[in-house]
């Protein structure tokens, strides 16, 4: 146009892009939810997949969990931290693995009969016999002192049946009910204690308890992932 300047031109040249659509644009509305739903699941996943490993940073480490050889070394007097199969395990869980060591018949198919209501008194824990023996095994006075404590706590809960009279089925029935009354407890202390007692014991049948033990918790291994 005749006497047109440059800013007139400048000023009613079209805009970048004016006019034009995008790709966004062209879609149905149909597209359009389905793209953002899309993009919310994306999002969703992204965040799901942020949180678990959130907390599986927060879990820490795996458990430092006894090997079957580990298991069996411990068995036969060694060291080993069995108890470990047992820290924080809901009651529902030992109830299965309890019956997982039932249908092996390594116990028998029904529970120990608890008859005593009331527990007797903490001295006569310490009078029998076996607990003296066990006193004297333990060249550690500490460690004879936590032994002897986890042994108590179920000796306690078995109200006063005597430990030398104890079989497997009778350790199961203390632990469940320590599991159920959530009492503190060290599982390896009274693992390990009971153990050493039918170790120690005078009479065969204690070393086949202690071999009994042994199995049962070479199972409960089987079963314990991390």
């Amino acid at each position: 146009m005749a006497g047109e300047t440059e800013r007139d031109r400048d000023e009613t040249a079209p805009l970048p892009n004016e006019g034009e659509t995008t790709a966004a644009d062209k879609l149905s509305p149909e597209a359009k939810a389905a793209a953002a739903e899309k993009a919310k699941a994306a999002a969703a996943a992204k965040a799901k997949a942020a949180a678990a490993a959130k907390a599986k940073a927060d879990e820490g480490p795996p458990r430092a969990l006894p090997s079957p050889e580990d298991i069996a070394a411990w068995a036969r007097g060694g060291d080993a931290n069995v108890g470990i199969l047992f820290e924080d395990l809901p009651l529902a869980r030992f109830d299965v693995f309890v019956t997982k060591i039932r249908n092996e018949e390594l116990v028998p198919q029904h529970w120990q009969v608890i008859s005593a209501i009331r527990p007797p008194d903490d001295a006569e824990f310490e009078r029998l016999p076996e607990v003296g023996r066990l006193r004297q095994h333990y060249r550690d006075h500490a460690v004879a002192r936590r032994r002897l404590d986890a042994l108590k706590t179920a000796w306690r809960e078995l109200r006063g049946k005597r430990p030398s009279l104890w079989a497997v089925p009778d350790l199961l029935a203390a632990m469940r009910r320590i599991v159920a009354k959530q009492r503190p407890i060290d599982w390896n202390d009274l693992l390990t204690a009971t153990r050493d007692l039918w170790l120690t014991s005078p009479m065969p049948a204690g070393k086949e308890q202690a071999e009994i033990l042994w199995a049962s918790l070479a199972l409960v291994r089987a079963g314990t992932k991390k």
